[in-house]
């Protein structure tokens, strides 16, 4: 089970948050949701001004925003690696045309 306030994983029988205080005899258990595919999309198509919405979207120390961050960067890293990747054939295939006078 994780807190609903600081997203910190508890005991199931927890009446009490250990991490910040919150009291978990009302709530339901709430298990941990994958935010993988936001991460994903927001890289692809927004770069760093999807990292700075999906900050802005999920609370500091949740659990979250903590996958949030980690699919976003991996997202990210892939796609400039690519990039780069596309770059160097461009460049390779450009110095091998031969230039005629």
């Amino acid at each position: 089970m994780y807190c609903p306030k600081c997203g910190n994983e508890v005991n199931d029988d927890a009446e009490v948050c250990v991490h910040c205080g919150r009291s978990l005899t009302k709530t339901k258990p709430e298990y941990k949701e994958s935010k993988t595919g936001l991460g994903v999309v927001m890289a692809l198509f927004l770069g760093i001004i999807g990292l700075i919405i999906g900050i802005m979207l999920y609370p500091s120390g949740t659990v979250a925003r903590k996958t949030f961050i980690k699919a976003w960067c991996i997202t990210y890293a892939i796609v400039f690696a690519l990039m780069m990747i596309f770059i160097i054939i461009i460049f390779a295939a450009a110095a091998s045309t031969p230039y005629y006078y």
